[in-house]
């Protein structure tokens, strides 16, 4: 069931899933946490010249089904990329979201979509 603007509640743990870019789907392996308006993630990405990951946080807000993103810190890296670190990152994200049960999908302006699962404890 889709959620209604209304009860989106999309606080927690969520665990990234995979990263949809033009319409090929990769398996991610990492967090993304959503707390008091502040957000971070953690996560790596298999790739011919060996996994790169990152590191982000910021602060965030939710007006309806749009999550948008504040970025402030950076830390990116590996499998053939630059290392690209910063801890004054400026940039907003203002991405379209989805809630369907504990399934969360991101759309990035980039056209580029994170499919994340709610995490539960045992």
């Amino acid at each position: 069931m889709i959620t209604r603007p209304s009860t989106v509640k999309i606080e927690g743990a969520w665990r990234t899933a995979s990263y949809i870019v033009n319409g090929k789907a990769t398996d991610v392996d990492g967090v993304l946490l959503l707390v008091d308006g502040r957000w971070s993630t953690l996560y790596f990405v298999g790739g011919s010249d060996g996994p790169w990951g990152s590191a982000e946080a910021g602060s965030y807000e939710l007006k309806g089904h749009t999550l948008s993103f504040h970025h402030r810190l950076m830390f990116q890296g590996g499998g053939g990329r630059p290392l690209h670190l910063t801890q004054s990152a400026s940039h907003v994200e203002a991405c379209p979201i989805t809630l369907n049960d504990d399934t969360l999908t991101i759309q990035f302006p980039s056209g580029n979509t994170l499919v994340c699962h709610r995490l539960r404890t045992a």
